[in-house]
């Protein structure tokens, strides 16, 4: 009885060792590989480094400084999560690509219509005739037609200058090239700190289809598929983040100036345009970006209603503990 005894507690202290080793192993943090852009909206994704203990995630940050670069990383799978414009999804998919997933909806506001001092446009209708710098391409180019077309208007109607950046669509802005741009934050509110140009208050993106949605938060298929719970970690510790950060502008602004020059002032003003989506996956206004692209030529395939996976709610769902349509939108 002593001799079986005996190998009876050695098996349990071997399987009690051998369990200790696995609950080391399954202790190890997962990597996740967040892009951002540094812009004022990343924040939140900067943040998740500070809170990726909570789900036992090692999150390592990647540096961009444009959205399709970030996409063309998500295509490719070599970032895991990252911002990505609306019509990011429905461009990818129209082409065939549908190796990027949207998860989640990441930010309102930052866009912005803004008029050199002394050009007068009380309302967007004022815009008929005038000099007007955009970025054609962009999500902000996209809600400016969209407003174009919702006030009766044409690109015919305005004297349209592309450019390809925003330091040159400023430059042009500041020396009287032009009378009005399409822009974006921080650069709205530097040139509005200048004292060279303002925002008329009565043209907002928000009366777009839109809706002034510009950031999307995109995984790539490869994370999704392979790591599933991982995604929905990751996901908790967004919407976190960004309750985080709304709740302290003091916050948010120290994480900006982590990655950028901008002054104090430039950006409590940036701030109080921009607010985060909350959990929500907005279908709706991907679809209406897809119809926008196809409608405008840009896209040569109709994907309105035809994205699919590529759109997928059940992570965000099981982040928030709530049903897939709770949070599509």
């Amino acid at each position: 009885m002593k001799f079986t005894n005996l190998w009876l507690s050695i098996l349990v202290t071997l399987l009690s060792l051998s369990l200790g080793v696995g609950n080391l192993r399954a202790a190890e943090p997962t990597k996740v590989r967040v892009a951002y852009v540094n812009n004022i909206q990343s924040a939140a994704l900067v943040q998740l480094k500070q809170l990726g203990k909570e789900q036992n995630l090692d999150i390592e940050l990647i540096p961009f400084t444009r959205y399709p670069d970030v996409q063309n990383a998500l295509a490719a799978g070599s970032v895991d999560l990252g911002p990505i414009t609306p019509n990011g999804i429905p461009a990818a998919v129209a082409q065939g690509n549908r190796n990027i997933i949207a998860v989640m909806d990441l930010v309102y506001g930052g866009d912005a219509v803004l008029v050199r001092k002394g050009v007068k446009v009380e309302k967007f209708t004022d815009l008929k005739g005038k000099r007007v710098g955009v970025a054609e391409g962009g999500i902000g180019w996209i809600m400016f037609v969209m407003l174009l077309e919702k006030n009766g208007m044409t690109y015919n109607d305005i004297k349209a200058s592309n450019f390809s950046s925003a330091t040159d669509i400023v430059i042009a802005l500041k020396r009287g090239d032009t009378d009005a741009v399409n822009l974006w934050e921080p650069f709205v509110s530097e040139a509005v700190a200048g004292g060279y140009a303002y925002t008329p208050p009565t043209i907002s993106f928000k009366d777009t289809a839109l809706q002034a949605m510009n950031g999307t938060l995109g995984a790539s298929r490869a994370f999704v598929t392979s790591k599933p719970d991982t995604v929905v970690a990751a996901l908790k510790l967004v919407l976190k983040a960004e309750e985080q950060l709304e709740k302290s502008p003091t916050l948010w602004t120290n994480l900006v100036r982590g990655y950028s020059k901008l002054s104090d002032d430039v950006l409590k003003r940036s701030l109080s345009g921009i607010r985060y989506a909350g959990p929500h996956l907005s279908k709706t206004k991907l679809d209406a970006a897809a119809a926008f692209l196809f409608k405008s030529g840009i896209a040569k395939t109709d994907v309105t209603g035809k994205m699919g996976d590529t759109i997928n709610p059940s992570f965000l769902a099981r982040a928030v503990g709530k049903s897939e349509a709770a949070v599509l939108q």
